[in-house]
């Protein structure tokens, strides 16, 4: 029984999609095969026109996708998201493959594989690795810029295809003047087919989300071809496609060419995860159950491997293919192993129907199918919420339209990974204060109630101390300290967010405590982590500093200053005033749980605090310069 469970359990860590399939039943096999039905019929056409944009034949999508359906369906861990042809993965491939070789030879091929097999390996390692929270740490905000200038490039390729003249090479700003400067050599017919195929898209998806509106626009295309010989008219046709498939096996590439791959491998592994996990997760929150993003670039991985393997091309995350699947009641991944069936049946027995479709009508369905790419509300939403994102957004979409996709995508990285360290780094210190009438800290620039001590100042910083902020951290302490109005004679350091202190923020604690001291200014801390204390003991700094100095809680820091040095400020007899009035109120709650003797004591205690209290508004009467709302609180009896 016990191993019985401990290869249940391993088989669960291996593929969740064992874990999916407990109280699987005819009832969820019926909308899975409904989700793989609609896959399929969205799949086949735009699959064709993608392998256009990786550069490759057609049926090169019919060969490798039914590996990769079913390859992420055993490793994934999304029970809606279809991985297969992705246009970002697909444009990355033709750029990385396009600068080494010619497209439609045989070397272009071999290395379109090779790079498929490499992205797989870089995601498969990054998920063993568990890097999947790397993701965090790129901005969505450049992210949206990037794929905004993504699916432009994917854009100008395909309008040759629509206008009937030959396409130019290199980059956008190229491709735009060449198009521009040779739209008299446009092909009429070819033009007409084009519009009518946008057009027929648009209508049919407006009219019902439930109409394949991509296969019944490839479908409608064909049989006009073919009533009309559209080719025999100037039309291009897709021609004929190879049925059957091909075996695995490795492409022969040199060892160089893998080094030459290895940058744009990496760049399909971060892009396909980046498209990826937000509707992972999306999916996960709706249906109730977790996704892992380590899982997920197992699952991305063993994707890319298997349509490498079968000589085709990168895969990504298919979002209108995985929205569809999911709103036609899709439950698990059955429906992506169902989608890869039905896939080697077109490859095997129908690839022959494709023969007479216009590159036209593929041309127009890759349009309709990144506009949702082209996200202008997205854009106007940064540029009015927060000026920085929109300009990191901006500065990725130019990127990618002036330096192509693969310099853009690492403009893009860069953007998000400095955003992440400007802002780690600058020095977002809060000063804490006493909220009125409580014992609790709050940041005086969020609570204006907050009071402070004259001559301790009490600081947080807000985003963790370690090495990129440290410094910027002591000089704006340095700073405060010198602005300060009242000479400031202690500070207190709340390192409550200082998870894990590292040796130059402890370096720098050593120097804030000598700069410090040589201004007669004594440094202490609070909320020191354990591992933070560890460090601080084996670099020397606790012993500088003296442990005295080092406190559990803020408040032990505030009633040790209070204790040391004898003030007649208000703000420290205001505090001990709430903190009487807190402790009768708690003595005065108890008093309904006690009886005979113990209430008579109860009563006692009160009294005195009475008078103590008393005793303090007198004193707060006679202090210099009182606050007018000193007593506002009223008597506590």
């Amino acid at each position: 029984m016990g191993t019985a469970r401990s290869h249940a359990s391993w088989l669960t860590r291996v593929s969740p999609f064992a874990a999916s399939l407990r109280g699987y039943d005819r009832r969820r096999l019926k909308k899975d095969v409904v989700g793989a039905l609609t896959v399929t019929a969205l799949h086949i056409p735009e699959g064709m026109a993608y392998a256009q944009l990786a550069g490759m034949p057609p049926q090169a999508a019919l060969y490798s996708t039914p590996a990769a359906l079913a390859l992420y369906a055993l490793f994934g861990s999304s029970r809606q998201l279809i991985i297969a042809v992705s246009a970002s993965v697909s444009v990355l491939s033709a750029a990385t493959v396009g600068a080494m070789a010619q497209q439609g030879t045989p070397r272009f091929m071999a290395l379109t594989a090779a790079l498929a097999l490499m992205a797989g390996a870089v995601a498969t390692l990054a998920g063993v690795l568990k890097l999947g929270r790397v993701a965090q740490f790129f901005s969505s905000s450049v992210l949206s810029g990037f794929v905004f200038g993504l699916a432009l490039i994917i854009a100008i390729k395909q309008v040759p295809k629509l206008l009937g003249i030959e396409g130019a090479k290199g980059g956008f700003f190229e491709r735009l003047g060449y198009l521009l400067t040779h739209l008299g050599q446009t092909h009429a017919l070819t033009l007409a087919v084009g519009a009518a195929s946008i057009a027929a898209l648009l209508l049919l998806g407006r009219v019902s989300r439930r109409i394949p509106a991509a296969l019944a626009v490839l479908v409608l295309g064909i049989a006009v071809s073919s009533l009309l010989h559209l080719d025999a008219k100037g039309v291009a046709i897709v021609g004929h496609i190879p049925a059957g498939l091909v075996p695995p096996q490795l492409p022969e590439v040199e060892l160089g060419d893998l080094a030459k791959l290895l940058p744009g491998a990496c760049g399909i592994a971060l892009v396909a995860f980046a498209e990826a996990i937000g509707p992972a997760r999306m999916f996960a929150a709706k249906h109730g159950y977790e996704v892992d993003p380590n899982r997920e670039l197992v699952g991305l991985g063993a994707a890319n491997l298997g349509g490498g393997l079968f000589r085709g091309f990168s895969m990504g995350c298919s979002l209108s293919k995985s929205a569809a699947n999911d709103q036609a009641g899709s439950t698990t991944q059955v429906s992506s192993l169902v989608t890869a069936g039905l896939t080697l049946l077109v490859a095997l027995f129908l690839t022959g129907l494709f023969r007479t479709l216009p590159e036209a009508t593929l041309g127009a369905i890759v349009v309709v199918a990144i506009l949702g790419m082209m996200d202008v509300k997205e854009l106007v939403r940064l540029a009015r919420l927060r000026r920085a994102d929109f300009l990191g957004a901006a500065v990725a979409l130019v990127g990618v339209l002036a330096f192509d996709v693969l310099p853009g995508l690492l403009i893009a990285v860069g953007l998000s990974l400095f955003l992440t360290v400007y802002r780690a780094s600058r020095p977002r210190l809060s000063e804490l204060g006493r909220v009125p009438g409580t014992l609790d800290l709050a940041a005086t620039h969020r609570e204006a109630s907050a009071i402070t001590l004259p001559g301790l100042e009490v600081f947080r910083p807000e985003e963790g101390l370690f090495f990129a902020n440290a410094t910027s951290l002591r000089d704006e302490v340095l700073k405060r300290v010198g602005d300060a109005k009242v000479p400031v004679r202690e500070v207190l350091l709340d390192l409550e967010l200082t998870d894990d202190l590292d040796v130059p923020g402890a370096d720098m604690l050593a120097g804030l405590h000598e700069d410090l001291s040589n201004r007669g200014i004594t440094l202490s801390l609070a909320r020191v982590h354990a591992p933070a204390q560890r460090l601080l003991e084996r670099t020397g700094v606790l012993a500088k500093m003296g442990r005295q100095n080092v406190y559990p809680h803020v408040r032990e820091g505030v009633e040790a200053w209070m204790a040391r040095h004898e003030s007649q400020a208000w703000q420290e007899w205001r505090l001990i005033q709430d903190g009487l009035y807190l402790v009768r109120s708690r003595v005065d709650e108890a008093g309904a749980l006690l009886h005979g003797e113990e209430r008579h004591r109860q009563e006692d205690l009160l009294i005195r605090l009475d008078e103590a209290d008393t005793r303090m508004r007198e004193l707060l009467r006679n202090l210099p310069h009182p606050p007018a709302d000193d007593d506002s609180r009223g008597p506590v009896h």
